[in-house]
């Protein structure tokens, strides 16, 4: 079930969500070459305690860091560690902050350093799709609208979308319903209504799309170890729009 939010609860998981945002930008000027993730992941924390909130990722369905931090043909989930960042490196950060039992959930993909053209069009795409999944969203439309948008702009781009993933419903949860694909049917799913907050979350990548989940149990990489990127806003459907509620 499709859980909808009223004013003031959309204005509590816009509270956290400039948490999530502000957290975003201080890692991404962090993630340098030389330091290691679970570096990025403390000051996560440290950044997230110091405003209020909590790292809705930390314990998780057992889960014990506050973000994920993914490299190169990792596509999401993966796991801080003793890892250092190196040049040419494209990093995925995802954070999630729960303020006062409210969800809101952001990711970035940032290159450290130069990279090849066609590692640089994959980050611009993906990010292009979100851009544009979330420039169609408002009432009547359906969630495959949304899929097909994204689906869309990664293939105009030569980039696969990772279809074994999705975003999803968020705010009151760190996952809710629904289920919202990288690629899908225009027409299909749900039909958006006010009141609504997605984690809009498009994941690209140069190999298949295909993927497989690491050993640790909780790393997702690309099947053949192509380079992957993945994007994320939540969003609030609106009476006659949306507004994004992790703005950076």
């Amino acid at each position: 079930m499709i859980r909808k939010k009223n004013r003031f609860q959309v204005n509590q998981i816009q509270k956290s969500g400039k948490i999530a945002a502000f957290t975003l930008r201080e890692l991404s000027k962090a993630a340098k070459p030389g330091v290691s993730t679970s570096e990025l992941d403390h000051l996560a924390s440290r950044l997230i305690t110091a405003r209020g909130g909590k790292p809705s990722f930390l314990g998780y369905r057992g889960y014990k860091y506050s973000t994920c931090i993914s490299i190169n043909d990792e596509v999401v989930h993966g796991i801080p560690s003793a890892r250092k960042i190196v040049k040419g490196d494209i990093v995925s950060i995802d954070v999630g902050v729960n303020l006062g039992g409210y969800f809101s959930d952001t990711a970035v993909t940032i290159m450290i350093g130069s990279a090849a053209g066609d590692v640089k069009r994959l980050v611009s795409g993906t990010k292009e799709s979100l851009l544009a999944a979330l420039s169609i969203i408002k009432p009547g439309i359906k969630i495959g609208d949304i899929e097909k948008k994204t689906g869309t702009v990664l293939k105009e781009k030569g980039i696969s979308p990772v279809t074994a993933l999705s975003g999803h419903g968020v705010g009151f949860a760190v996952h809710e319903e629904p289920s919202i694909k990288s690629d899908g049917e225009s027409g299909s799913g749900e039909v958006l209504e006010e009141g609504m907050v997605l984690a809009i979350e498009p994941m690209g990548s140069l190999g298949t799309g295909k993927v497989k989940t690491s050993a640790d149990g909780w790393t997702v990489k690309t099947l053949e170890g192509a380079m992957s990127a993945h994007f994320e806003h939540t969003v609030a459907v609106t009476k006659s729009g949306h507004k994004i509620l992790t703005e950076r």
